[in-house]
């Protein structure tokens, strides 16, 4: 009587919606296996991946993220994921069945008790994991000849046909742990159980053990995409990886009511009867949920715990993209108001406390503005115009340029129409906005009404300022320009109420190019002035340098020659000269960034015009007539000018682009002993500008543009735990 209302029960209508509902009514017991096995198992996997992926893992405002996939970790990655499906398929996933057969048929079978049975049972289920592989292969040729011969719509026809005809095969785990046949004689008995219902069975066991799992895991994804930071490395770690344990108990009852429902109605009296006698048995405790369940949640909380309390120093970034920072603040509700162009980005500067000013500049029809981020993870961003009125809009043509005071103010270059020139004056500007320097005068003028001077200054350390101009010589009306001029402007204020101006060089360029961040200037020991000029024709560097504070004794050395003297006639590539025909301005192709160190030998880093490869130069001599060079990032077209600023042990930290890992890097060199580390992925692609400061910590401020098709963005990043010495690698490129 008793196997009559099993086999009645087992026959009834409806095996997908009973199915989840025994699966959660018994969902303590059918999880069991899943902790004793999987969870140590994703706990191991998830230590050994960290380790494995350190050298590229970092955390992103709470975030972890992958800049680079380490050799060794594509080796324990491809380890990991075949263990972990073969315990899955051999061990856990059986085990579970043999646990929701007793539950089904009144028999209470112990967790360790169908884990021993399902490892005995190893090599037949090991041998039909195996056969699963050989028709996942072969579904995968055919779907792939399909597209070759008939096209994209057939091959997912007949892919979606042979996977619907492959999934009564899943019957045969049941036949191999409850029946205990050979893997070959449980796949025939599962097709032969399913033959009258095979279009039902196939749809059944697609809905309960694909389809509703993956829109599970489609919820999830969607339920934790509003959130951000650690809440969203907490919540997506731990529910990721227990929602991946849950939904096996359920896929589990799917196939092995399944079976049973087949069985209950097939012609084969003694066979239900068979399968209760095969059940193991053991002691059975009480079910503990508590532990269940909270096991679940561990793989997670230890990844968690690694990526926010990082005991392994993994490197820490905060990161802020500022025109998205700023369009959610209501103080900008016009558009135009928290715009920023990834072409404006000139400079970055210290505050006076965490944060950073950033210089802004179209250098066509609108005035500098200043990105001001007033704490080290730039929650609170302001953005101001660099002028009074908007007159000042207009008359700011030439690209402008700064520099940070002592007392932590700037003072900016604001340009000015007249109706035969251009006239320069200094502003001072902080946090409110700018000021004229009272008592200040024009600094230098150009009789050009489309002018393209390059102008770049440098606080004196007993006050005072020091400007260095790259000038055009006019040519003709017809004729190129083949000359420019460097000159330097001495003020004793900040004012420059009385400039005093000497021209020091004039030197062959061929053309001239107004390229913002081709001119750069940095003051060394005793107040004496550096200066470096980066041909963007010919790729030749000038280093101007002053013997004394005053700049009356002045030397221009060349320290890297030009590539060649005429671009026209040998330009290195036939993109570049016709860029050259098009435009006739190379200003996007070549920049410079200068530091003078303790004993007043510059170091210089500059992209050169030639291709693009990133340099590093270190100067011999502190007028730098020789000089050592790395390159640390090969050719490239894409390259922004590379950022340069020393610490405060006197290393240098050097910020350019990784094109080919569309990655930000920073260099961190003693002389030109180099390690470097990925700072951050491009979400985009590389973008024109880039410039670095130090902060009142010490902590280096990345400033880039993230450049897309649709999308571009200015970023700031913040390195948070500098040094990451597991993290170096050397440059790949030789001196």
């Amino acid at each position: 009587m008793e196997h009559d209302e099993l086999m009645e029960r087992l026959a009834r209508f409806g095996v997908l919606r009973r199915s989840y509902g025994d699966a959660a009514r018994h969902l303590v017991p059918l999880l069991a296996p899943s902790a004793l096995v999987l969870v140590p198992l994703s706990l191991l996997a998830t230590l050994v991946l960290v380790i494995a992926v350190n050298d590229g893992l970092i955390v992103v405002n709470g975030e972890p993220e992958l800049t680079d996939v380490p050799a060794g970790a594509s080796w324990v990655w491809a380890a990991a994921v075949p263990v972990v499906w073969l315990v899955l398929a051999v061990l856990v996933f059986p085990a579970i069945v043999t646990v929701a057969a007793g539950r089904l048929l009144g028999r209470r079978v112990p967790p360790v008790a169908a884990l021993r049975a399902a490892a005995r049972r190893a090599p037949a289920l090991l041998a039909l994991a195996l056969l699963a592989l050989a028709w996942l292969a072969a579904v995968v040729a055919v779907a792939f000849w399909v597209l070759l011969v008939l096209g994209q719509g057939w091959m997912w026809i007949i892919g979606t046909v042979l996977l619907l005809a492959a999934l009564p095969a899943l019957l045969a785990v049941p036949g191999v742990v409850l029946e205990r046949r050979s893997a070959p004689a449980a796949v025939v008995r599962a097709y032969r159980l399913s033959a009258r219902w095979l279009h039902v069975t196939a749809f059944t066991l697609l809905i309960g053990t694909v389809a509703l799992p993956l829109a599970a895991a489609w919820a999830l994804d969607r339920g934790v995409d509003g959130l951000s930071g650690p809440a969203l490395t907490i919540v997506s770690g731990t529910a990721g990886v227990a929602l991946s344990l849950l939904v096996t108990p359920f896929q589990a009852m799917v196939v092995t009511r399944q079976f049973l429902y087949h069985v209950a109605r097939f012609p084969d009296a003694g066979a239900l009867g068979g399968i209760v006698e095969r059940l193991p048995a053991g002691p059975s405790g009480p079910a503990r949920p508590v532990p269940v369940l909270v096991s679940l949640l561990l793989p997670g909380l230890a990844f968690g715990a690694i990526v926010l309390v990082n005991p392994l120093g993994l490197p820490e970034i905060a990161e802020t993209y500022a025109q998205q920072t700023l369009a959610r603040d209501p103080a900008y509700f016009d558009e135009g108001s928290a715009r920023l162009s990834p072409g404006e980005l000139r400079a970055v500067f210290a505050g006076p406390g965490e944060g950073v000013t950033v210089l802004t500049d179209s250098g066509f029809d609108s005035a500098s503005q200043l990105l001001t981020c007033s704490d080290v993870r730039c929650t609170r961003l302001s953005n101001r115009w660099g002028g009074r009125n908007e007159q000042m809009r207009e008359a700011i043509h030439p690209p402008s340029a700064a520099t940070r005071l002592p007392d932590g103010r700037l003072l900016v270059v604001r340009w000015e129409r007249t109706e035969d020139r251009w006239r320069a004056r200094l502003l001072t500007c902080d946090g409110r906005g700018c000021l004229d320097a009272p008592g200040g005068t024009y600094v230098t003028q150009v009789r050009d009404l489309h002018p393209r001077p390059n102008l770049a200054l440098a606080a004196r350390p007993g006050g005072g300022v020091v400007l260095v101009q790259a000038a055009e010589v006019p040519a003709g009306d017809f004729e190129p320009s083949v000359a420019e001029t460097f000159s330097l402007i001495v003020c004793d204020d900040v004012a420059c109420s009385r400039p005093r101006t000497k021209p020091v060089a004039r030197v062959n360029s061929r053309a001239f190019v107004r390229a913002p961040h081709s001119l750069a200037v940095a003051m060394g020991p005793g107040g004496r002035a550096v200066a470096a000029r980066l041909d963007s024709l010919t790729g030749a560097l000038h280093v101007i340098s002053c013997a004394d504070p005053a700049c009356e004794r002045v030397r221009v050395r060349r320290p890297v020659a030009p590539i060649w003297e005429d671009l026209r006639e040998a330009g290195p590539t036939a993109e570049v000269n016709r860029r050259f025909d098009e435009s006739g301005d190379y200003g996007h192709l070549a920049g410079v960034s200068l530091a003078v160190r303790a004993d007043g030998r510059p170091l210089i880093a500059y992209r050169s015009a030639v291709g693009g490869a990133v340099h590093l130069l270190d100067c011999r001599t502190p007028d730098c007539a020789a000089g050592d060079s790395l390159m640390l990032a090969p050719s490239g077209v894409e390259h922004a000018a590379p950022a340069l600023v020393l610490d405060r042990s006197g290393r240098a930290l050097v910020a350019y682009q990784d094109l080919e890992g569309r990655r930000i890097m920073l260099a961190t060199c003693s002389g030109l002993d180099c390690a470097v580390v990925p700072v951050r992925n491009m979400r985009h692609g590389p973008g024109p500008a880039l410039a670095m400061t130090l902060d009142g910590a010490g902590r280096p401020y990345i400033v880039w543009t993230d450049v897309g098709y649709a999308d571009a963005e200015v970023v700031i990043t913040v390195p948070l735990n500098l040094p990451w010495p597991h993290q170096t690698r050397s440059p790949r490129a030789v001196r």
